[in-house]
């Protein structure tokens, strides 16, 4: 171990710059009362190595001072306790190591736990903790933004104060706590479905248990849909084969009882036959919309215009929107055209305009109306079509089913439930898309894109 002199703080100063010492000893007798400054002043400018006073008196008041103001210990100048200063320098270093040590330690351990808990506040689930009486522990920031809180303002709190209901689910959180098994469940917030985890947890000799809350809406959204293209897929091979093996027998009796109809002379008779082929006929409708639900017709493409395909289908339905006293309002864009197959465009328009009669009708709706709007999208080359009526529109409790195969809201008789998702396939099919939305003033409005499909044809221009 070397020792080296310096005569005044700017000395220890620039000895410290050139190399670090292990200890420092600041003589009373050298600098007077200025040497309880020196010590403050190495301490606010951090240097690391521990001081040793050299007291010209060790009353305790002058050790306590020297002790508060920084240094490690401290030591008689007496040339008689000279001999003792070699175990106190490995005593204070030491001791001065072991601190650091700790303190290092400790800043450590703080650092993790600050990068830690920014990596649970980064996290976008609500991640609370609670105690076994349902106090709020801990948080993340996403948990106290949902509830327009700081993390401050609700830890402490009671869970069931900031949610004001059963969440987390109290039996859940007991089961967790009691057995030590985590445990997941779904639970409705509003409109958002969640999915929570319980974890158990202990800390510092208590129960804890730790709750993920992760927002599954969109994930259920699209579980439902890829189910619902398994089931229409499903159904389109079996509708097709039942349709099949109706198909035949129902031509027989269509023929044989439109033959038994020629031939018999009692009105009475003739009007029963035709009853039975009234309903026949029916039969034969609804096999043929199963087989078009199953595609087994290959559309047959060209390029036309959406604005005459919507007129076809309106001239179609021009008798009956007349005798209900509904208004047809043509917007169209003057240039859009799609390759499509003509006639299976066309049904799918028909069976919206014979959705929104019907409402309309059916709702008894003043100044009914029906807006047939055409809209091209050169940039992303799409045709839009909206079909928009003012009737009552469609309730968020159905929307979600409209184009589930059978599903309908019309009285028996009158719909099979097949419309829209024959309409869904044909779009599909199509390489297009087709979505309800709930129009201005709480109409129906069904939005189809289509692509232009411009490319396909030889010189075409985009």
């Amino acid at each position: 171990m070397r020792l080296e002199f310096a005569a005044s703080l700017d000395a220890v100063l620039a000895t410290l710059e050139r190399e670090a010492a292990d200890a420092l000893f600041i003589n009373q007798a050298q600098f007077g009362q200025d040497a309880f400054r020196i010590i403050s002043r190495l301490r606010e400018m951090n240097r690391d190595a521990p001081v040793i006073m050299m007291l010209q008196q060790t009353s305790d008041t002058a050790v306590v001072r020297a002790l508060r103001g920084g240094a490690a210990d401290c030591v008689s100048a007496n040339p008689d306790a000279f001999e003792n200063y070699p175990a106190v320098v490995k005593r204070v270093i030491n001791r001065f190591a072991a601190d650091h040590e700790s303190i290092e330690r400790s800043r450590a351990i703080l650092n993790s736990q600050k990068r830690w808990m920014s990596i649970i506040d980064a996290i976008t689930d609500y991640i609370f903790v609670l105690d076994e009486a349902g106090i709020l522990v801990k948080v993340n920031s996403a948990f106290a933004s949902a509830i327009g809180k700081h993390p401050r303002d609700i830890i402490g709190s009671k869970i069931r104060d900031v949610f004001e209901r059963d969440i987390p689910n109290t039996e859940t959180h007991t089961s967790v706590l009691d057995s030590g098994i985590p445990s997941i469940y779904e639970e409705r917030i509003g409109d958002d479905l969640f999915q929570v985890s319980v974890f158990p947890y202990q800390e510092e000799n208590r129960l804890l248990a730790v709750h993920v809350m992760k927002n599954i809406t969109e994930v259920k959204r699209l579980k439902d849909q890829l189910y619902y293209a398994d089931k229409l897929a499903s159904i389109g091979q079996l509708v097709s084969g039942v349709a099949h093996e109706i198909n035949n027998p129902l031509t027989g009796t269509i023929a044989y009882t439109e033959l038994l109809i020629m031939k018999v002379t009692d009105n009475a008779t003739r009007d029963t036959l035709k009853k039975i082929l009234n309903s026949a006929e029916r039969c034969k409708k609804i096999i043929e919309n199963l087989l078009t639900f199953s595609r087994q017709r290959s559309p047959s493409k060209s390029l036309e215009s959406v604005n005459d395909i919507i007129d076809r289908a309106i001239d179609l339905r021009s008798y009956w929107l007349r005798s209900n006293n509904i208004e047809i309002v043509r917007e169209y864009d003057p240039v859009s055209t799609v390759f499509v197959d003509a006639q299976q465009i066309q049904q799918v328009i028909l069976n919206l305009l014979l959705n929104a009669e019907q409402a309309l009708v059916a709702a008894s709706a003043k100044a009914a109306k029906i807006r047939l709007v055409t809209q091209s999208d050169k940039v992303n080359r799409r045709v839009v079509i909206s079909v928009i009526d003012n009737g009552p529109g469609i309730s968020q409790k159905i929307a979600s089913k409209i184009f589930d195969p059978f599903f309908t809201t019309k009285p028996v008789g009158i719909g099979t439930g097949l419309g829209l998702s024959i309409s869904h396939g044909i779009i599909t099919e199509h390489g297009g898309t087709i979505r309800f939305e709930t129009a201005e003033g709480g109409g129906a409005a069904f939005i189809i894109e289509l692509p232009t499909g411009t490319g396909a044809l030889p010189g075409a221009a985009g």
